[in-house]
């Protein structure tokens, strides 16, 4: 699963050999430590995914649940942090591949905002 949040970005996949054990990912140092506060995170540079912390699935879900609770824009573009370049640009290159390969949206309309007739 990829979540893509203020704190940060995540990939969060199961432990191969831990069952009640998710691993969770980023390439961006310190998204882990933001929205699970001081856990040990591993950097491994020869990784596709450099930054990784073995957590409980229970409290991954709790953590993920609370931020989803704590929701309060209205514009997930517009509430990223300017200051972290990287993440913002990654975050706006998503939204575009997305909107770009969503076949039930006229993009046309999407993008100007025109209304279909």
């Amino acid at each position: 699963m990829w979540i893509f949040s203020q704190q940060g970005f995540l990939s969060v996949v199961k432990h191969t050999d831990k069952p009640e054990t998710l691993i969770v990912r980023s390439r961006f140092r310190g998204h882990i430590e933001k929205i699970f506060g001081g856990v040990c995170v591993l950097e491994d540079p020869t990784r596709d995914y450099r930054f990784r912390a073995e957590l409980p699935a229970k409290e991954v879900s709790v953590v993920i649940a609370k931020m989803i609770l704590k929701i309060d824009y209205e514009n997930f573009k517009a509430c990223l942090d300017l200051d972290d370049q990287g993440y913002y640009v990654s975050c706006i290159n998503v939204y575009n591949v997305v909107a770009r390969n969503s076949v039930d949206w006229d993009l046309d309309n999407f993008v100007c905002g025109r209304e279909e007739n």
